[in-house]
Order: structure tokens, then sequence, then C-alpha cells
């Protein structure tokens, strides 16, 4: 059954008129009203064609559907077959509370669909959008934008080339390529993929996403950020950087929370820190000279032989001075930066002695600026300085008037444009010379790292919190199970407590003062003397350089940057690796503090500790401390069976160029040291003192210095046991090295299968392997990784490393001095005692 065909009917009008038109049917309608299904249309005038179904309408035309959706134009063109409005002129379309504005539109009052390709604007609330062209779905009140789209919001200004956007729940849907500003963060995001509700302020962004505000930016393949609860969350390949900073952070997971100002990241997450070899604090640069034009410009220039001769000639004579009993001489005028006429004044006397001497030379210039300081006893400086390219050419008459005014004082010293025989020649800056400098970055992994902003106040408070804390990881004493409850009844007597109220001190009252002035003096005297005394060893304590500070000079309100790694910390550097369970950095001091089991490998040497501090200055390794229970394994010419020991209370180490320099032991330091004949270990040299100091050249121990009450002693080879091989505390562990920053950062892609390792290479358990023992499980040659050399291994094998011990030059003062307690002059081991063999 065919449908019904619709028709336009003319329900109301004012006056109307039917003629023919080149044979059509016309009918002329003054304020009619024409209605087609639900659509009722209206106009001041129109031009109706019955048999065409169609009309025109002029004046103040309106389409209505609905309460909702109205049209206002100039002009209309109907077609009642295809149900198709073309409107023209001062277009608007209403629904509900969004307005559309353009000067050409389409619309289909069956689709209920506009269309304009002439450039629109969208207006919803507090949100406005523009395009070039714009499809507009009435029943679903979807719009769709092309071409140079712009939405603006309260908080936003997004611009793109293709758009979605939904009247009613307010939401705009992304596609291509979309840069996003913050109208009030002043931050940007670039996004191909993403949709953001402006009501709830929440957006999501799903392709090539890329974040930055100020020096800060984040990229990931996915973005979802909550405004309102100021809570982020990015997933898969996440990288947060900092350029400032030089601090890069990325992972697979991370949530952003922005009243702490805090960043959490896991899944394969790792920082990126950036050092460096030389300070690039300092500017390193150089000056390029100013070329010179020709040889007359060098003629004229030796005609001013200084421009200081001619200020010191027109300066007020010092020698000089006002009669006795008389007022002082006042100069004429005082000249300041706001003080333009003063400027003028000694402006125009320098003009005055060019003008009268155009080919003198700097003697006769002399001679004229001294006749011209009469009467105006004082000149600034400035205004000759001012006047230096026009000296350097005294010929150049267009210069010369120039100087006759501010402006041209300002022409005349304007930086960067320097005046040679008439001609400008821009003077080239300093080149900043950074080709020496060599980048290094330090890679660190964590199950989870978190990085915070905040003050350094704070971050004091922070800190002293987490000293504070029950440190869960020691051993906890074994609770006895509860002994099973007894079936009988147990009877207990009431008791009534004793009264011990009497043994407390002012159980009578407290005791009254002693008027003493006497012993009130002692008192004082004792508290100035013991403040003097803290004091002195407060200072010996900040010059020895195992307990030294370095003052950090940031006020409370300084807002610093925290990073912490949870669990399974690791960090790798070209030539520095280390591994923790946890640690904290600051850049409030540089500080990166490793805790729980810190191991460091560097230059052939491990370095452990129960907590180890890692100190960064000038973007570059300054200092190492280790405390409590210090150690340090280091071994030579591949011998897995002998190894060289330091251990100690506390040890400080300072670098140089990123190597390690030197190192001091302090409190009950004990050394082992293997010597060797030829390539073979001859005999062991055990060590006591209370402080040490280990020099370390070319990746290895060089000199080490014995400091206050050394004990030494030599066994030949053959007479060393077994147990006097190791000092107590002794841990070797290069298989947990990490050999490149590829071991560390964990693969996306790749997935290890679970292998059950044969029980006989299984790995000793730490602390249990003896000098005796080859520990050739122990390195990282052991399955699943690349045959790489141990840096630990890296001895020359060609020459015989002994290390000398030499007597100590350095200031024996570095020990803090405690009252009451004496010290004995340091004694020092110059050579090793010969032990005859049997």
């Amino acid at each position: 059954m065919a449908q019904k065909k619709s028709i336009v009917n003319l329900i109301q009008s004012e006056r109307s008129t039917g003629t023919k038109v080149n044979g059509r049917q016309l009918i002329k309608v003054y304020k009619g009203v024409f209605k087609q299904d639900y659509s009722l249309l209206r106009s001041d005038s129109a031009y109706f064609y019955p048999n065409e179904n169609a009309f025109d309408a002029f004046g103040n035309v309106n389409i209505n559907q609905g309460d909702t959706l109205n049209i206002f134009s100039d002009k209309l063109n109907y077609n009642g077959n295809t149900k198709t409005a073309i409107l023209t002129d001062n277009v608007k379309m209403v629904d509900r509370d969004a307005t559309l504005t353009t000067n050409y539109l389409t619309y289909n009052t069956a689709s209920r669909i506009g269309t304009y390709t002439g450039g629109g604007k969208l207006v919803n609330k507090d949100n406005v959008l523009t395009s070039k062209n714009g499809y507009y779905f009435a029943f679903s009140r979807d719009s769709y934008f092309r071409y140079d789209v712009v939405l603006t919001t309260p908080d936003a200004l997004i611009k793109n080339d293709t758009l979605k956007y939904n009247t009613g729940t307010r939401i705009a849907y992304f596609f291509g390529p979309t840069n996003i500003y913050g109208t009030k963060d002043k931050d940007t995001l670039y996004t191909e993929n993403g949709l953001y509700n402006t009501v709830t302020e929440q957006a999501y962004f799903g392709k090539k996403n890329s974040y930055r505000q100020g020096t800060k930016s984040l990229k990931g393949d996915s973005l979802f950020y909550d405004k309102l609860k100021g809570y982020g969350r990015a997933v898969k390949n996440i990288t947060f950087e900092d350029r400032e900073q030089k601090v890069t952070i990325k992972g697979d997971l991370g949530t952003y929370f922005r009243a702490e100002e805090k960043t959490v990241v896991t899944e394969n997450a790792y920082v990126v820190l950036i050092s460096e070899q030389k300070d690039t604090s300092k500017t390193d640069t150089t000056v390029k000279q100013l070329p010179v034009a020709n040889k007359n410009a060098k003629a004229s220039a030796k005609n001013i032989t200084d421009l200081t001769k001619i200020a010191g000639a027109i300066k007020p004579d010092s020698s000089h001075k006002a009669p006795a009993n008389t007022m002082p001489i006042k100069q004429p005028f005082a000249i300041g930066k706001k003080d333009s006429a003063n400027v003028d004044m000694a402006t125009k006397l320098v003009q005055g002695a060019l003008q009268n001497n155009k080919d003198a030379n700097a003697d006769a210039l002399i001679k004229a600026a001294t006749q011209a300081k009469k009467g105006n006893e004082k000149l600034i400086d400035s205004a000759l300085k001012a006047a230096a390219p026009a000296l350097k050419n005294n010929k150049d008459k267009v210069g010369i008037k120039n100087i006759g005014s501010l402006a041209g004082v300002a022409d005349a010293i304007k930086p960067g444009v320097a005046k040679v025989t008439g001609k400008l020649i821009p003077v080239k800056a300093a080149v900043k010379d950074t080709g020496h400098i060599k980048r290094d970055s330090i890679y660190m992994t964590a199950d989870t790292i978190e990085t915070q902003i905040m003050t350094y106040k704070n971050q004091k408070i922070y800190q002293e919190r987490q000293r504070t804390l029950r440190d869960t990881t020691l051993k906890q004493r074994k609770v006895a199970a509860d002994k099973k409850s007894s079936k009988f009844l147990t009877a207990y007597y009431i008791k009534v407590p004793k009264d011990t109220s009497y043994f407390h001190r002012d159980f009578f009252g407290k005791p009254k003062p002693v008027n003493d002035s006497l012993q009130r003096k002692k008192d004082a005297l004792a508290a100035i003397k013991k403040a003097k005394q803290d004091s002195i060893a407060r200072e010996q304590m900040q010059r020895d350089p195992v307990f030294k500070q370095y003052p950090v000079n940031l006020k409370d309100t300084a807002r610093v940057r925290m990073l912490i790694g949870h669990h399974h910390v690791k960090i790798f550097k070209s030539d520095l690796q280390a591994k923790s369970d946890s640690v904290f950095y600051s850049n409030s001091d540089s500080t990166m503090r490793m805790y729980v089991n810190p191991i460091i490998w560097t230059q052939g040497s491990q370095l452990s500790g129960d907590t180890v501090y890692m100190q960064m200055r000038h973007k570059k390794l300054d200092n190492i401390e280790l405390f409590p229970s210090a150690f340090i394994v280091n071994i030579e010419k591949d011998d897995s069976t002998h190894f060289n020991q330091v251990s100690g209370k506390k040890m400080r180490g300072y670098f140089k160029d990123d190597k390690l320099d030197q190192m001091y032991t302090f409190g009950n330091a004990e050394t082992i040291y293997f010597q060797r004949d030829s390539g073979k270990v001859s005999g062991m040299q055990r060590s006591l003192s209370s402080r040490i100091r280990t020099v370390f050249k070319k990746n290895q121990a060089t000199d080490i210095y014995f400091l206050t009450k050394p004990e030494n002693r030599y066994i030949p080879i053959e007479k060393v046991k077994e147990d006097d091989k190791i000092l107590k505390g002794f841990l070797w562990k290069p298989k947990e090295r990490p050999a490149s920053k590829e071991d560390i950062i964990k693969k996306r892609s790749r997935k290890v299968p679970a292998t059950k390792s044969p029980a006989k290479n299984a790995p000793a358990k730490p602390g249990s392997a003896k000098p005796g023992v080859s520990l050739k499980t122990d390195s990282l040659k052991g399955p699943g990784i690349k045959n790489m050399q141990d840096s630990t291994l890296k001895v020359d094998t060609g020459k015989n490393n002994a290390i000398k011990f030499k007597k100590d030059t350095i200031n024996r003062n570095f020990a803090p001095k405690l009252p009451g307690n004496g010290q004995k002059k340091d004694s020092i081991v110059n050579k090793t005692p010969s032990v005859k063999k049997n």
C-alpha cells in the first residue's frame, strides 16, 4: 500500500491573492501560517505554489516543531514533497537550551536534521562552539562539526577538525588531532580520540595523548581525569617528564591525586635521573672580538685613546675644598634614573665639545671638555659612556646629533650594535660551550614509584614521621601459642591493691627552693662551659669528612619534589649499580636514601650497609654514606677465593668526576688485604683501627691510611685458616648486580617461562659463602642472563696491584674531640711487616 502524500496546507492568513505566473498557480499570502504534519511555518509574506506543494517565505520566518524547537530566519524556501527547508539570512535555531546561528541552513522537517556549510555557532549554556560545517540532529540532540572547530568552555579552549557534541548531556567527543588549552592552569593537552563531559568535568583520552604544564609533561595510551574530584589515571606506556628537575618516570599504570600533588606509578615503573660529568651551572663562554671594517676605522679608533680620560677631565676637581666655616659646595644638579633633564644637560655639554672639535684628536677633546665643565661642576659618567659609539668616529655628524637628546643616548648605548665608520655591525653574543659535557642517566626501578610535590617544611615533617615509625622488617619475637583452656574452673582471690602513693617524691609537697647565689653562679658557668664545648664539638664534627653535612638553603615555603621507590629497587648507571628494598629521593638536598639491605657496586668493589645515603651535587655524584655495619668487598685478578675487605660502623665516600675517589671508615674499622708476589697470593694482612682512609684510582684501591691506634698482623698464606679470610658481616652478591638498564627495565612483550633450576646450581645463602669455596654460581654468568664480565673483575692482571700503605699527611683534627676524652697522636703503619717463611 502506497504511503499517503503529505500536503502543505495554508491554515491561516491575514490576506491572500491568487494569480498565475508563467502558467504556474501562485497565491500571495500575507501573515500566513502553513502546516505540514507536525510542523508549523509562519512568515510576514509568502509565495505559495499549491500545485508544487512548496512556497517561498519572507520576513520573520519561523518554523515550529513541538514545544521545544523553533527556527527563525529572514528568508525560506520550502519543498513539501521532500520536506526540505532552506533558510537564509540571520538563521537561528533554538532547541531547549541550545541555540544555533548561521546565515545558511538546510533543515529537514521529517528527519529533523539541520546542516550548514558556511560557518555557524552553537551556544549551549556556558559552552560556545564554532565551526565551518555543522550537522544538528534534533531527535538525539547530537551535533557534528567539521573544519576549524573551536569549543570554548569556562575552563578550556578546544580546537580540532572533527567534533561531536550533545546538547542534552553536554559531552564533547573528539575525533582526529585535538588541542585543549586550559584557561586557568595554563596547561595544554593533545589527543586524537577522547571525550570531555562539561558538566561533571570528567575527561577521557585514548590515542596519542600528550599533556603539558610548564616544564612538566605526561604521555600515555589512555588518560582519565576527574577535575572535580582531583583524580587522574593513566594506563599503558606512561611517560612523566620534568625538564626543569631532569626527572623522567615511566610505567604502565599511574594514578594522580591533585589535592596532595602526588602521583603513584606501578606496573613496570622506573625513573630516569640525568647526571653530568661537568657542572653546567657555571657558564663557560667564549667572547668573540668585534671585527674591524677597514684601516680608516682602526685609525679612527686610535684617535680616542681612552674614554676614561675624557670622563676624568670633566669631573669636578676633588682637590678643591670649601673654606673653613663656610657652607659646603653643592652640585648644580644630581642625576638619577628618572631625571631625564639632567641627562640631557650632560649630553649637551658633550655635544658642544664634539661640534667645536670635529676633526680633533683625543687631546683636543679633553681640553674642550675641560672648558665645558666650567659652571657645571659635576657630570654623570653614564652620559659620557653613552657617547662612546659616536666618539669612536668623531666625523659622524649623524651620531653627534643623536647624542643631543635622551633618545639619542638610549640609541647610542643600545646593546648588541657597535658603530665602525658609520656602519652598524652586530656584536655576537657569548657562545656557551657545551660540547665537552658528558651526560649520563641513572635508571631506577621499583614495584611502585611515588612522586609528590610539597613544601620544604612539610617534607621535614614527613621525614621525621617516617623515621619514628616502627621498622616492620626487624625480626619480631615469637609469641608463645595460647595454652589450651582447662576444663576446670580457676578461682582467684579478690585483693585490695596496696597504696603506693607514699613512694612519690613530692608526696609531702615540693621542696622549698634554696636561695644560694653561689650555686646559681656555678650552674650558670657550667652551662656556659657546656655550651662552648658543644659548639666546638659541632664545629669539629662539621669539619670531619665522615660527619660533614651540606647546608640546605631553602625556605619552609619552597616547593620540592620527592621520589619514593617501594620494594625491589634496582639502580643502574654506567659506572655504578645498586639494589635495595626501598629508596627515598628529594631534590631539596639531591640525596638518594636506600633502606633494607642496600648493596652498591662501583669501581670493582661491592659496598653494603644497613642504610645508604647517596648525594648528588651540581648534577653529578658527590658523596656516599653507609651506616651502620658498613662493608666493602673487592677481588683482584679473577680470584673469587681471596677477598679484600673493609668493615666499620660508618663509611663516608667522596666522588670525583663521578668516580669514587676517597672512602673514610669510622668506628671499629677492620681490613683484610691479600698481598701478591708475581701474581700469586703470598700472605694476608689483617688490620684494626678506629679510623681508616682509603684512596681509589683507576677502579681499584691504591692507598690505605690507618689513623688512631692501628693494629696490624701479617700471616703467610700457608698459615691462614679459612675462617680468618673473612670479616664479620661478609656479604658477596655479584649475581644480583644489574648488568644493563635492559636488565632492570621489565619488557612488556617478553614473558620468561618459569623453569625450575637444578638444585646444584642454586645460589648460596647471603653471608654463607667462604673464601675457600668457589662462587661460580654467584656471578653474572648464570643461566638466563647474558654472559657478561663482572666489572668487579676488571683489574689489570699484568701489574702487581699491591696496596701501598703510606704515611698520612692530612690534618688529623677531623675526628670530633669530645670533652673529657683525651686523644693520642695517630700512628701510621708505613710498610707491611716482613715475616720469614719456614
